[in-house]
């Protein structure tokens, strides 16, 4: 088990993009908005809820019962959305979706979620040495086994995967670009330092939380409304007995940060952003202790 602690991406850190940096018009301080006019600011969407006086900015209001709220966030822009903590948010474009990060600090792993194309290729320049990682990855995973699938089976793409052998470089600019025959998006773009926990066993649980609605009438019919899922997951993992104390605090210290956790880097599903509901870890011998972890994934 290893989780990856996020940077905080903000927009002057990223140095170019594909994607435009606004959807909308900018918010102008000097002018007056009507009704559902919508504009972009500090890298977000807004929508104005009714008549807006000049002035008014977005996500810096005084609500009170005299004035009620007057722009409705409606989320990261599209270039943002890759970094906004919401994995069903994408950040998306026709053909290809490239955005190049300089972090500032050390990064050495990066993970890519509900993405869309058919590869992904990361690469690592530093000022001084030039390009000192690239990987091309492909996303297609036809999953054949027989041959029947190999003549009829939908051909299948990864949606998740994690890079963790970059090279610790403090001062380089990372970019990824994400390749795609129709429309390629990336859900979310993870950096940051790779901390190991232990290994995890076999017996480890997956699965999602639905939050759709399924409400039933007296006659058995259906009505859905679908909305966004979560992934979740139990792991038992062996750590070192020695390390207990060290796994203990670095679990405390994010306990309300998500992060990206991966059981297992070449099972997809075993790659989940977001949170630890609970951790308990039981002394084994002098060498391992077991522990078990459950962690619930953001929409």
């Amino acid at each position: 088990m290893q989780f990856i602690k996020p940077l905080g991406i903000t927009s002057p850190m990223v140095v170019s993009s594909n994607i435009p940096a606004a959807d909308y018009a900018l918010w102008v301080s000097t002018s007056t908005y009507a009704k559902d006019d919508k504009r972009t600011w500090k890298d977000r969407n807004w929508q104005a809820l009714g008549a807006v006086p000049a002035g008014t900015e977005p996500g810096n209001e005084t609500v009170t019962t005299e004035n009620p709220l007057k722009w409705l966030d409606l989320g990261a822009t599209n270039r943002m959305a890759m970094f906004d903590e919401v994995v069903g948010t994408r950040s998306t474009h026709a053909d290809s979706v490239t955005v190049t990060v300089r972090p500032g600090s050390v990064v050495n792993s990066i993970a890519l979620l509900n993405l869309a194309g058919q590869s992904v290729t990361v690469t690592m320049t530093d000022s001084i040495d030039g390009v000192v990682y690239q990987r091309t990855a492909t996303l297609i995973d036809a999953g054949v086994d027989n041959w029947y699938d190999w003549f009829f089976a939908d051909i299948d793409t990864r949606t998740s995967m994690v890079l963790l052998d970059l090279p610790a470089y403090g001062t380089a600019d990372i970019t990824v670009t994400v390749n795609s025959s129709g429309t390629a998006a990336i859900g979310a773009l993870v950096m940051g330092k790779l901390t190991t926990l232990g290994i995890t066993t076999y017996t480890a649980r997956v699965g999602i939380d639905d939050y759709s609605v399924k409400k039933k009438d007296d006659f058995g019919n259906f009505t859905v409304v679908e909305r966004a899922f979560a992934d979740n997951g139990d792991f038992p993992v062996v750590v070192e007995t020695e390390r207990v104390t060290k796994i203990k605090r670095l679990l405390t210290e994010i306990r309300a940060k998500p992060v990206v956790w991966i059981a297992e880097s070449t099972y997809e599903a075993a790659i989940i952003y977001g949170f630890y509901t609970t951790f308990d870890i039981t002394y084994g011998d002098d060498s391992n202790s077991n522990m078990q972890i459950t962690i619930e994934g953001l929409t």
